[in-house]
């Protein structure tokens, strides 16, 4: 600040411009740039040449270091930790195991899963039996009451029985019981196939629904674009909208994510896209559900079937054992037998009719074996949670547990760290204006800030959603850092110097010589005496120079500074000074104009010029 208002002292005394204190010409070397003659009666203007160049330009960045890798381990099931096979320091492979549990109320759950998966199965095998049972007192133990083999034994123990019963006129078995038994177990198997295919339907049902939900959440999220701003709003967002579609075109894998974010509004032709998606989504869950109201639909009718083949079974019993009790005569035991026999399958109240499940009863069965088939699979998977492994290779960093240990499910904090061996990366935010140039691939250098020591860098993701909570846009940027084997610490801060451009044998002037208003930029071209604006593009900007891509040719002398503008001081005063760069708002940044000023041959020794 003191040598600004030194300066400012030095323009108010008239030192510096005056009654033809400068007479000559000043050169400074190496930047092109000249002092033009000076006399009381023309304009003095700084001036420097358009010439061939070099530019470097770069991107100066902050954040702090993390693995690019790094997997916090918990266990998956709660219990006690009985083993702890790695320290911090240590380094593992994929798949070693890290720690372990007590396996045994794992072990007891799994035990229990298994016992309540055979008690299912029992109970289905005992209610298909009852059903295939001409005995009264029938009770089955066979795994597979539904054979044919078991249904035609049951059918000819009874046929045999009654013939016993009534005096033994028959040997053989009844031939419409065998019939009815044969119905009875082929819609048995009906029913069950049915049933599981129902079931396989209404879980792929579920699926498709969870799916249609994922997919049509961004369009339940979105937002449409204001279409009625107005034209100043438009020419405001217009630099905004090619700097979007730079990062587009940067980092297409983003694009979901982006239409995806509920805060980034979307183009009309975007949303159309996720409602065609949406509905497409919809239209399948649609199916699916129309698949399992058809498959419902065969197991009602299976189960009418069954009940209807059962009825056939119970009549046909009951005419076979009235036919037998017929031929007996007087024997009180055939009697007995035979109406027993008749009873209890014509409904008549006795103890098999009782104990004969129905279809419904068949189907619940089922159901209750997938129950628990599904709860032992969890039991067994859990049982493998005993066993805590790492996902990667790499360093155990921290570690959470101690053998001893209680440990809850999914912990975050009863956790052992593994960090990979694939290097580390800085996450920073850049402006909007910069993010247009910022590329993944792009090379840089990374300084740790504490040790000083520099590792090379590249740029690995550029993020295409504003994640500033102000009204300054910003976009996140990761930079990968190689460690060329160094062991870094996570969270140290870096400070990345990322090459955004590089030009040589390209038209190059100074920074002080560019004026930007909005996206137009020009730079003063003093030709025969008269300045006049000229329009430029321009491609790369190092620190203190910039590529000119067209508007301007070699040689061309272009205005860094009217000598003749005014400039006012802290008093208020006003006297000759420097202008034509309004991005100087007065602040000589140190002393030096920033792209060539003084540097050389300005004020050295705290001299002015022409003292």
């Amino acid at each position: 600040m003191t040598r600004k208002k030194g300066l400012r002292a030095w323009f108010t005394k008239g030192r510096l411009i005056g009654a033809g204190v400068v007479a000559g010409a000043i050169v400074v070397t190496g930047g092109g740039i000249a002092w033009a003659n000076v006399g009381s009666a023309a304009a003095a203007y700084r001036t420097a040449t358009a010439e061939i160049g070099s530019v470097d330009e770069t991107l100066s960045l902050s954040g702090t270091l993390a693995s690019a890798t790094r997997r916090d381990r918990a266990f998956a099931a709660s219990g006690t930790v009985d083993a702890v096979n790695v320290a911090v320091g240590d380094e593992v492979e994929a798949g070693d195991v890290l720690a372990t549990i007590d396996p045994s109320d794992l072990e007891d759950a799994v035990d229990a899963a298994e016992s309540a998966v055979a008690d299912a199965e029992q109970q289905l095998a005992d209610d298909l039996d009852s059903q295939t049972s001409t005995s009264s007192s029938s009770t089955s133990t066979s795994s597979d009451a539904g054979d044919d083999t078991q249904a035609e034994t049951a059918a000819s123990g009874s046929s045999g029985s009654s013939s016993s019963a009534g005096g033994g006129s028959s040997s053989g078995t009844d031939p419409a019981v065998e019939a009815a038994v044969q119905k009875v177990v082929a819609a048995q198997q009906n029913l069950l196939t049915l049933a599981q295919a129902a079931a396989d339907a209404l879980a792929a049902s579920t699926d498709e629904s969870a799916n249609a939900q994922t997919v049509c959440q961004p369009f339940l999220d979105a937002t449409l674009v204001d279409d009625t701003e107005t034209d100043a709003d438009a020419d405001a967002d217009a630099e905004t909208d090619a700097d979007a579609e730079t990062d587009t075109e940067t980092d297409a894998d983003t694009d979901t994510e982006a239409e995806a974010d509920a805060d980034e509004p979307l183009t009309l032709e975007a949303v159309q896209e996720l409602l065609v998606s949406c509905q497409e989504a919809i239209a399948g869950t649609g199916d699916a559900q129309t698949v399992v109201a058809s498959a419902q639909d065969a197991v009602q009718a299976a189960v009418t079937d069954l009940d209807s083949v059962l009825t056939e079974l119970r009549e046909a019993i009951a005419a076979s054992s009235s036919s037998s009790g017929g031929s007996s005569g007087s024997s009180t035991s055939g009697s007995s037998s035979g109406s027993s026999s008749a009873g209890s399958t014509s409904g008549g109240g006795g103890s098999s009719e009782s104990s004969t499940a129905s279809a419904a009863d068949i189907v619940a069965d089922q159901a209750a074996i997938s129950l628990a088939e599904a709860e032992l699979a969890i039991a067994e998977h859990e049982l493998t949670a005993a066993e805590l492994t790492t996902p990667i290779s790499g360093t155990v960093a921290y570690v959470g547990v101690a053998v001893g240990d209680d440990v809850s499910a999914g912990s975050t904090t009863q956790v052992i760290t593994i960090i990979g061996d694939d290097g580390y990366t800085v996450e920073s935010t850049v402006t909007l204006a910069q993010i247009a140039k910022v590329e993944a691939g792009q090379t840089g250098t990374a300084v740790v800030t504490s040790s000083g020591a520099s590792y090379s860098a590249t740029v690995s993701s550029v993020g295409v959603i504003n994640v500033s909570e102000t009204s300054t846009p910003s976009f996140t940027v990761e930079i990968a850092v190689d460690p060329a084997g160094d062991t870094l610490l996570n969270g140290a801060a870096v400070e990345v110097a990322v090459d955004l451009a590089a030009a040589s044998d390209v038209l190059t002037v100074p920074l002080s010589a560019l004026h930007v208003d909005g996206t137009t930029t020009t730079v003063q071209v003093l030709d025969g005496g008269e300045v006049s604006s000229v329009e430029v593009e321009v491609g790369a900007i190092g620190t203190d120079v910039a590529e000119i891509v067209s508007g301007l040719s070699e040689g061309d002398e272009v205005v860094i500074a009217d000598l003749g503008a005014d400039i006012t001081s802290d008093d208020t005063s006003t006297t000759t000074g420097f202008s034509g760069r309004g991005d100087f708002s007065g602040d000589f940044s140190g002393g030096d104009f920033s792209g060539g000023g003084f540097s050389g041959g300005g004020f050295s020794g705290g001299t002015p010029p022409g003292q």
